[in-house]
């Protein structure tokens, strides 16, 4: 792959994960609620839903999505659904006592079954389905990685280096965040996370209302 082109996607990729966007506003939210050891399974999430969308983007799917009006308001409608439930969601945080620990707790057949797990499976799921809903990736990416590959070079193999790096740049950019959120939840009190979540939250419906007025305005 050309030196150069590696280098403009790299700026080009860092300048758009770190703008706040769904995906950054997902992990802060996470991170004042659970800190960073709670937040990371969001960003795994996040990033592996990154992966899937550009691996998608690269097949005809993408293609036939990015060129069909009506398929590509119908995904961000569900996204937009989506955001509606996460700002809802936030409203209804309840403020916790500034330390609490989740124990292991055995159930009684053995299984060993703990609240932790359950809440690390779903935090991944909320931050990869956060990314599937939103179909501007797959704009993003139908436009952007064409213009980093090496017509002289094999397209598969530049496709999924180009791919592979998106996912640590995201990955990175997003623990970035986390860490950054982490360490100021620690210098807040209940009131004021509670606060922030509530900003999170009308946030998350702000975006929602964008889509549902951007799609249905431009159908009417």
């Amino acid at each position: 792959m050309n030196a150069t082109l590696f280098a403009l996607f790299l700026v080009t990729s860092a300048t758009t994960i770190v703008t706040p966007g769904p995906g950054v506003l997902m992990v802060v939210m996470k991170s004042l609620q659970h800190g960073f050891r709670g937040a990371i399974w969001t960003i795994c999430g996040t990033s592996s839903g990154t992966v899937v969308m550009a691996l998608i983007s690269g097949t005809g799917v993408g293609v036939v999505l990015s060129h069909s009006p009506t398929a590509y308001a119908a995904l961000r409608i569900v996204g937009a659904c989506y955001l509606v439930w996460l700002g809802i969601k936030s409203w209804r945080v309840r403020p916790q006592p500034p330390v609490m620990k989740v124990a292991r707790v055995k159930l009684p057949d053995g299984s060993g079954e703990a609240p932790e797990k359950v809440r690390r499976c779903k935090a991944f799921v909320e931050g990869i389905t956060l990314q599937l809903t939103n179909p501007v990736l797959i704009m993003f990416f139908v436009s952007l990685f064409p213009q980093f590959i090496d017509q002289k070079l094999p397209y598969a193999e530049q496709y999924a280096v180009l791919t592979a790096v998106y996912f640590v740049l995201v990955f990175g950019i997003h623990c970035g965040y986390s860490i950054l959120t982490s360490r100021c939840r620690n210098l807040l009190n209940g009131n004021s996370t509670l606060v922030l979540h509530r900003v999170g939250g009308t946030l998350f419906l702000l975006l929602a209302v964008m889509v549902f007025y951007d799609v249905f305005w431009h159908a009417a």
